[in-house]
């Protein structure tokens, strides 16, 4: 693997900010590139599933691309159709969910998913006094960067911190989140700060909906959460003080309005 390449993987391999579905049409696009060089293209799938095999969706991409790497004609067509195939699945998802949508003037969620982007670009489509409240989703702030896809697009958006979600669950219509794996038990595994806004929908009775890509969905009927860089939360050592760090977390289904997929 030359240099550039290996950079371009590593890059890949080990950004924080962007949702899985995003992470696949990233390493579609790197495989694209690639789509000649067999042998560095099985290196490249080693190291992903090494270090995204955490990620129900990759590991659904890695699967169809093993299966087309033994005819260059399939494998070519499908790398190419698969970012089509991303923006249709959206569009499917939101023509199920627009019903639930289509009165709704503020909603909010949190960290950043390429499948409720889409989704919010398509009801600002609809209608233009959307409002959008994003939480920031800390440690890693990926709702900065969905606050900024969101106002590029002309939305009006409100960033706040995770721990203002109670202040604003008031002031909001229903709350829509993605999911980065979608258990077999029901539940959903997604951005720490989930659950809290689960809770809150629960208790002040608005509807929670998750839209999600029919890849993300798991036999596993369980998830063990992991620990991270505790320095990504606090960068001091203080005698005493433990820090922890988790990325993502369970919500049960009976707190889940309706989940949609394609």
């Amino acid at each position: 693997m030359n240099r550039l390449k290996s950079h371009q993987l590593h890059r890949i391999l080990n950004n924080k900010s962007l949702g899985s579905s995003e992470l696949v049409q990233i390493l579609n696009s790197y495989f694209l590139s690639i789509h000649k060089n067999k042998s560095e293209i099985l290196q490249s799938i080693r190291l992903a599933k090494a270090s995204l095999g955490h990620f129900e969706a990759i590991n659904s991409y890695i699967k169809q691309l093993q299966s087309e790497l033994k005819s260059e004609p399939g494998l070519l067509i499908f790398l190419r159709s698969h970012s089509i195939q991303q923006k249709e699945k959206v569009d499917i998802i939101f023509k199920r969910i627009y019903s639930h949508l289509k009165n709704l003037n503020s909603v909010i969620t949190l960290s950043r998913s390429g499948t409720v982007l889409g989704i919010l670009k398509l009801l600002h489509q609809k209608n233009k006094k959307l409002k959008v409240v994003v939480c920031e989703s800390r440690p890693k702030f990926e709702g900065r960067l969905m606050a900024n896809d969101l106002a590029s697009e002309g939305i009006n958006v409100e960033l706040i911190t995770d721990a203002m979600m109670g202040l604003y669950i008031l002031k909001i219509d229903a709350a829509i989140i993605g999911a980065d794996v979608v258990l077999n038990n029901g539940n959903i595994v997604n951005k720490v700060g989930s659950k809290a806004l689960a809770l809150l929908c629960r208790e002040y009775k608005k509807p929670l909906f998750v839209v999600t890509s029919q890849s993300k969905l798991s036999k596993k009927k369980a998830f063990k959460s992991k620990k991270e860089n505790p320095q990504e939360v606090w960068d001091s050592k203080v005698k005493k003080i433990s820090v922890s760090n988790i990325y993502f977390e369970e919500i049960e289904e009976k707190f889940i309005t309706k989940i949609f997929t394609e």
